[in-house]
């Protein structure tokens, strides 16, 4: 009987035990908290089925782009967060012209190529090789490195060679990498690659020019996550999770990218996933794990 009773309570004080978890986004990879020094590096690329990059598209682009970082700015100014976001972008004179760099998708477009197997990894390994190859060609196109840093030979193939020279030509670990293609009237979608990896270079694909994505995008890469209803939300929970944070926080950044940038805000979620608050209460926690987890402080 007391072997009973003992057995009985410690199952009750395992259940009761709450396990903690950390979301891999803060201080991770290449994009680390959202904080101080930051290089947004804009590239801009041309393929076969998107529109061409003409001077008013790239220069109105750089113009959402800086309301993007303006934006920014004054909401971590809000916070109390030193931020400051510089905007550069990739300058393709080996072909005598500024900008933009060519490189077609494997499969026509974005879309086609990341859906083009029911294997998702399969679409992304495609569009990795595509950044991959625009990469070589920006890294060729900078300035040569002259940092007594660097003593093994830069071979400039790929994303992981072109951040680490952008880190000692700016500076900065954070290199906000993004690529914007020209699908401004066009149903395409824009998206973050690897935002919590640690092993792949996070980056962006853009599609649109408006800020509210801009931003959106951006945030994915120091580790922000989509709060609004997708295809990929799976199950019962999952859903009636996403529907009241949407109800919870109708200006949230994450969850609205159709909504006017000026009227929206970062909640306490994404604050928490981009380092901006170093601890997240239980009940907002629970939006991002279940009930018998509890995300730890930074």
């Amino acid at each position: 009987m007391n072997r009973l009773i003992h057995l009985t309570l410690l199952s009750l004080f395992l259940i009761g035990c709450r396990s903690y978890i950390k979301i891999g986004s803060v201080k991770n990879n290449v994009c680390k908290s959202l904080e101080k020094k930051t290089v947004l590096f804009a590239v801009f690329v041309d393929s076969d089925r998107t529109h061409p990059w003409s001077a008013y598209d790239i220069n109105s682009t750089l113009d959402s782009i800086q309301v993007s970082i303006d934006w920014l700015e004054k909401q971590a100014v809000a916070n109390g967060i030193s931020l400051d976001i510089i905007l550069e972008h990739g300058i393709n004179a080996s072909k005598d012209s500024v900008i933009p760099f060519k490189e077609k998708f494997k499969y026509e477009s974005l879309s086609g190529t990341l859906f083009k197997y029911k294997d998702l990894t399969k679409g992304i390994d495609l569009v990795d090789a595509w950044s991959d190859n625009v990469s070589k060609d920006v890294a060729r196109s900078l300035p040569k490195d002259t940092s007594e840093l660097v003593l093994t030979k830069n071979k400039l193939n790929n994303r992981e060679r072109l951040i680490a020279k952008l880190r000692n030509q700016y500076k900065t670990d954070n290199i906000a990498l993004m690529f914007f293609i020209n699908n401004y009237f066009e149903n395409e979608i824009s998206v973050a690659f690897h935002t919590s990896s640690g092993t792949e270079i996070e980056y962006a694909i853009v599609s649109k020019k408006q800020p509210t994505v801009i931003v959106h995008e951006f945030l994915h890469l120091f580790g922000a996550c989509d709060l609004y209803l997708s295809p990929f939300d799976h199950g019962v929970f999952p859903r009636l999770k996403k529907r009241r944070v949407m109800k919870r926080y109708p200006n949230e950044i994450m969850a609205f990218t159709h909504k006017n940038l000026d009227s929206l805000n970062l909640s306490p979620l994404t604050k928490y996933l981009i380092g901006w608050e170093n601890q997240l209460d239980k009940k907002e926690g629970r939006f991002l794990v279940n009930r018998r987890r509890k995300v730890l402080e930074y």
